[in-house]
């Protein structure tokens, strides 16, 4: 098991590698200073590596912009974004752009080995202020009384983590009917992705 920290601040990037490694599941961590560095050591470790950990503004570029690549190129590799600021409209678009996660630098050491354990079991973090102000932009009541029944049928099997054919079989519907479903209940909610759907708390 690999993680990548992309961060061209040697004393953060190293400070994070030297505390990872010290726990048993960290202790093959790589390290790069830039986009292009991390582009090598993506494509030299991409059978093994599980979790990028990608700092927002790098000396050769943004990591937005290195983010949406990795997704194109690598689409199971999980990325993180790393801020030096909680910024709500960063995180919405590394959200957008299917980050797995948005962690300010300024999140305590205890936590971000926390979040990374997380990360790397699937799941995905939103630092408690961005998520309060995430949460304050939509209704999920009024969101629910806008889907259908079977929407609300594949809404639940995304929760789930089930993909499109999974639900498509799930429910023995067509893959194309499911996606269509998917697309209406982003629109309800007001997302573009299912990270950022995910990363709702949606009423029950």
């Amino acid at each position: 098991m690999k993680t990548l920290i992309v961060d061209d601040h040697a004393l953060f990037r190293q400070g994070l590698a030297n505390i990872l490694r010290e726990l048993p599941e960290f202790t093959d961590v790589l390290e790069a200073d830039g986009v292009r560095s991390a582009q090598a050591m993506t494509a030299a470790h991409e059978d093994r590596l599980c979790l990028m950990l990608l700092d927002h503004t790098l000396p050769d570029g943004e990591g937005i912009t290195l983010l949406k690549e990795m997704r194109a190129r690598y689409p199971l590799l999980p990325v993180a974004i790393i801020s030096a600021h909680e910024d709500f409209d960063l995180m919405q678009q590394a959200i957008d752009a299917g980050a797995v996660g948005f962690i300010p630098k300024t999140t305590p050491t205890s936590v971000v080995v926390q979040v990374v354990k997380l990360l790397l079991a699937g799941g995905v973090y939103i630092p408690p202020t961005l998520y309060s102000m995430l949460q304050h932009q939509h209704t999920s009541i009024a969101a629910k009384r806008l889907l259908t029944e079977r929407q609300e049928e594949v809404l639940q099997l995304i929760r789930l983590g089930r993909s499109n054919k999974e639900i498509a079989y799930q429910l023995d519907i067509s893959e194309a009917t499911v996606k269509a479903h998917v697309t209406a209940i982003f629109k309800a909610y007001g997302v573009s992705s299912r990270t950022m759907l995910l990363a709702l708390k949606i009423d029950e």
